[in-house]
């Protein structure tokens, strides 16, 4: 259950008053979580442990058993919703009785609410992003009530093409601090919103706990703007002593940046990836120029995730998630609504840098320097195809040569621009050199094409 304190200091006749926080008694729950990744991960890295789910059918169907089973209330604040068997499911549960809330962007499509949604649905944050993606489930009942939430926005692109993960949480004392959250945003506890009370954005306030036993596990949770989360997450890192691996949309928090860098300079076996590699202030390009392994993530699919693994595989060392909506920008440290998970657990642990080493494999670099220039293959071992770039702007082109290992010319072609695409689905599965002729020399890339 949720408490509030306060604590009350007398001396020479005055009183001092505390700051009123809330805190959290351990649940009546199971404590179970459950682990989704749409787009599977590398099972001989997760050393036996099995995700709940590895592709985004499962999680879709959790999520509708999720909503099917409630009995009292779901709560639900997501950034986006094309996904109209979703939407029918939560027209089902309040058709049966289930009192249905829903907080959807402003700022987004949000197609399957659309013309007028079942349900009592506000649509907020006119002056940044209801960037959440959470359910809150039975929150009155212990052993009912379940918390969703994760980096996967409810669309078809998001769950079918993109990677992203989810986790289901069954403990009611986390279901009750995102309720709050929920009904700070919602401007009521009653079934119908209340705009003139609801705060979103920079208008919240920390009033929700921070840490919970679960499962005899310690979670921490926290909610943007109004709970500092740059800076938890940066205490997570710098609380590394081994390993710190993370995959990120986007990625501009300097603070965030320097906790990787300090990290990678006292030891700590620091890897990353990157989607949106250029955005303003993007901290991709100065890790990566000071020796951090980095790789961007071009493909087509986008790398939609928000997580940083630390001390997977290091049981001692508290091995340790951080996960949710919140990406590393100052958008989300100040003006976005998001919500994020530390979980402390060596199995959650495994299963999320299982998940990063298969992104990371997906996107193996190849990258050579030439006069200053940095050209990057990728991905490296590749199925079909590999993508060309370079560090440096401006319009670049050239030929290119594919030479089989014993120095057999096997393919040749055009290239133009960052992002270039070379195809390798007419070779046989092996070992290759790719030859770039660029305007600064020839530059030759190993690459090892795969076969499903």
């Amino acid at each position: 259950m949720v408490y509030w304190i306060q604590v009350q200091a007398y001396t020479d006749q005055d009183t001092v008053y505390s700051k009123i926080q809330p805190f959290c008694t351990r649940a009546a729950s199971s404590g179970q979580i459950k682990v989704f990744f749409n787009q599977g991960i590398d099972l001989t890295a997760a050393g036996g442990i099995q995700p709940d789910g590895n592709t985004y059918e499962d999680v879709l169907l959790e999520m509708i058993a999720r909503i099917n089973a409630a009995q009292r209330t779901i709560d639900a604040a997501v950034y986006n919703n094309s996904r109209q068997d979703l939407t029918f499911a939560l027209r089902q549960a309040q058709d049966r009785g289930v009192q249905v809330r829903y907080i959807a962007a402003e700022s987004t499509a949000n197609n399957a609410l659309k013309p007028t949604a079942p349900f009592p649905v506000l649509y907020g944050n006119s002056n940044a992003l209801m960037h959440n993606k959470f359910l809150v489930i039975d929150a009155d009942l212990a052993d009912q009530a379940w918390v969703m939430t994760g980096s996967m926005n409810w669309t078809n692109s998001n769950m079918i093409q993109d990677n992203n993960n989810t986790v289901f949480i069954q403990d009611q004392s986390l279901a009750r601090a995102y309720e709050l959250e929920f009904e700070e945003m919602w401007g009521s506890t009653g079934p119908l919103p209340q705009p003139a009370n609801s705060r979103f954005g920079n208008q919240k306030e920390d009033n929700t706990p921070h840490r919970f036993v679960i499962g005899d596990r310690e979670v921490e949770c926290y909610f943007s703007p109004s709970d500092r989360v740059t800076q938890k997450i940066v205490d997570a890192i710098e609380d590394a002593d081994y390993q710190a691996s993370f995959a990120i949309f986007s990625f501009t928090k300097d603070e965030i940046g320097d906790a990787f860098l300090s990290e990678h300079n006292t030891g700590t076996w620091v890897r990353g990836l990157v989607e949106n590699i250029n955005d303003v202030g993007a901290e991709y390009e100065p890790l990566l120029n000071n020796g951090v392994p980095v790789q961007a993530h071009l493909n087509f699919a986008q790398l939609h995730h928000k997580y940083a693994v630390l001390d997977a595989g290091y049981p001692a060392s508290d091995p340790t998630v951080v996960t949710g909506s919140h990406n590393w920008t100052q958008s989300a440290e100040s003006s976005n609504d998001e919500n994020t998970l530390i979980i402390h657990d060596p199995a959650i642990a495994t299963l999320f840098q299982a998940e990063f080493e298969r992104r990371w494999a997906e996107m193996g670099t190849a990258t050579q320097e030439l006069a200053g220039v940095r050209f990057e293959i990728f991905p490296n071992p590749t199925t079909d195809h590999v993508v060309v770039r370079k560090n440096s702007t401006g319009f670049w082109s050239g030929d290119y040569e594919i030479y089989s290992v014993s120095g057999r010319l096997v393919g040749s072609g055009f290239y133009t621009g960052a992002g270039a695409v070379i195809s390798l689905s007419a070779l046989p599965q092996g070992s290759y050199i790719i030859s770039l002729k660029t305007a600064h020399g020839i530059a030759a890339f190993p690459v090892q094409t795969l076969r499903h």
